[in-house]
């Protein structure tokens, strides 16, 4: 809808101002640089006053600049306060119009159908990304995603590139994934610099090589399991053989591969946790993953002890599995035990979300199987 209303707006606008001489390239110049401060200034009196002095030129026979006026009307609707008739006014009154700018007519004012709408991708990019409360993350990956955004050079481009280097910036090189999105980002920005598309495509190549391994080890891993079987029934349950072996050693989570007596297989995720110097009495406990927390959705909490004590609870099936990519995929995961009075934080190492992430691997093969 704002394309179709930008061209309506900006076609009345020159139809009222009819051709004359271009500008100069310093007017051009001058009237881009307060267009774009104004915008980023979030400053509605500089913009429509920028945004007037380019429609006071009329129709531009260079395109170069036409694309210009079309880019900075865009603005409009990401300035609170702006309003592009206010703008309009301000114009005439730059021409020397006397009285109110005659409207066009019907004929005259219609949209041409076969004049290309205006590519308002870029503004509403760099509006977003550097809102206050933006989810940075999320727009990178929506820029990365948009195959057809190739931004012409501009200051708006120059202004995008910035904020999308700042937040690639300080991503450790061991995340692939989101250094390859942030970099492919980039190179949709700028796809003439070949810094971009030479780290995108060495850090996607960096991702198969990691997936590649994952999967022997996967493949690999369950032969390896400790295998606990029960005499009863057969039913069995598999642990990775870098997880605790005995629950009364420190706090935990891990994945276990359980299997029925009859061969159905599912998978467990396990919380664990331990004391020397008394209950904590577990009622329930939540899970904070990159800032964001929640319940995790365990059943009755169990309890045992002997010169130390051990609270444990569990859940199996696809939320487990669930739960347990989320885990696994976050930078920082610290699940919050809940006791009758007191809690207890624990930080999952990176060496339990290892475990976990070659179990969710091995259960993809079994699962294909």
């Amino acid at each position: 809808m704002m394309r179709n209303f930008l061209l309506t707006l900006t076609t009345t606008a020159l139809i009222a101002f009819p051709a004359g001489a271009d500008p100069s390239q310093q007017e051009v110049d001058t009237a881009r640089s307060e267009c774009r401060d104004a915008f980023l200034a979030r400053d509605a009196e500089a913009y429509m006053d920028a945004a007037a002095s380019m429609i006071a030129w009329g129709s531009l026979q260079n395109a170069d600049w036409s694309r210009e006026v079309e880019l900075c009307l865009a603005f409009a609707e990401a300035i609170e306060g702006a309003s592009l008739d206010t703008a309009r006014e301000r114009a005439a009154g730059l021409s020397g119009a006397a009285g109110p700018t005659p409207a066009p007519s019907e004929e005259a004012a219609a949209p041409q159908t076969d004049a290309p709408a205006a590519d308002t991708r870029l503004a509403d990019f760099l509006s977003r990304i550097q809102a206050d409360g933006a989810d940075v993350e999320a727009i990178v990956r929506e820029i990365a995603a948009d195959t057809t955004f190739a931004p012409p050079p501009s200051p708006e481009r120059d202004a995008l590139e910035e904020v999308l280097n700042a937040y690639v910036r300080p991503i450790p090189a061991a995340q692939a994934e989101r250094n390859f999105v942030a970099y492919q980002a980039l190179a949709r920005a700028n796809g003439e610099n070949q810094t971009y598309v030479d780290k995108a495509a060495s850090y996607e190549q960096a991702i198969e090589a990691e997936r590649e391994q994952l999967q022997r080890t996967a493949r690999a891993l369950e032969g390896r399991l400790v295998r606990t079987t029960a005499e009863f029934d057969g039913s069995s349950w598999g642990r990775h053989p870098s997880s605790p072996r005995f629950q009364d050693i420190r706090n935990y989570v891990t994945l276990y591969l359980i299997e029925s007596g009859s061969g159905q297989k599912t998978m467990e995720l396990f919380f664990n946790y331990t004391s020397r110097s008394g209950w904590l009495f577990v009622e329930s406990a939540s899970i904070n993953i990159d800032g964001e927390t929640t319940r995790v959705p365990v059943g009755q909490w169990f309890r045992d002890n002997d010169t130390e004590i051990w609270e444990f609870a569990s859940m199996r099936g696809d939320a487990a599995v669930a739960l347990a990519r989320k885990i696994a995929d976050a930078d920082r995961a610290v699940i919050r035990f809940n006791g009758q009075q007191f809690y207890d934080d624990y930080v999952v190492s990176d060496g339990e979300k290892r475990v976990i992430r070659e179990m969710l691997a091995m259960w993809e093969v079994i699962s294909a199987e």
